[in-house]
C-alpha cells in the first residue's frame, strides 16, 4: 500500500471514528476506547505529513546547494 493510500484510509477511518464519537457523546454513552484510537490515527497522520515534509526539505536544501556551484 502506498503511502498516499495509507493516509487516505486514515483519514476515512478517522472520519468514521468521529461520527461514532459524536453520536455516543449526544447518547451519554463512554467513548474512551473510540478517543484512543482517534489519538492514534491523528499521531500517525502527524508523523506521515512530518515525513514526507522532511524529505521535500531535505531536497530543496541540496537542490539550493548544487546551484551555487553551478551559477
Amino acid at each position: 500500500m502506498s503511502k498516499q493510500n495509507f493516509e487516505r484510509t486514515l483519514r476515512r477511518e478517522l472520519e468514521v471514528l468521529n461520527d461514532q464519537i459524536d453520536h455516543k457523546i449526544i447518547k451519554g454513552l463512554p467513548y474512551g476506547k473510540e478517543s484512543r484510537r482517534h489519538k492514534f490515527i491523528v499521531q500517525r497522520l502527524s508523523e506521515i505529513r512530518k515525513n514526507a515534509n522532511s524529505r521535500a526539505n531535505w531536497l530543496g536544501r541540496s537542490l539550493g546547494f548544487a546551484t551555487t556551484f553551478i551559477l
